[in-house]
């Protein structure tokens, strides 16, 4: 079976969710809403901070495992 194209050949691209809280995921996994903005690193413990929220917000989207 062919896949599903969600493009239309906009120049403009393709979006997903029209707000915040319009909820997405890929690979089946639960659908959540955007997640939040972490803080810049600016120390080694900020930076591990971010590095974590970015590893986490990534999982929940589905886009790694």
């Amino acid at each position: 079976m062919a896949a599903d194209q969600l493009s239309k050949y906009n120049p403009d691209g393709t979006k997903f969710g029209q707000a915040a809280a319009d909820k997405i995921s890929f690979h089946n996994a639960t659908p959540v809403v955007q997640q939040a903005t972490a803080a810049a690193g600016t120390d080694a413990a900020t930076t591990q901070a971010l590095a974590n929220a970015i590893r986490l917000a990534l999982t929940n989207y589905g886009l790694i495992a």
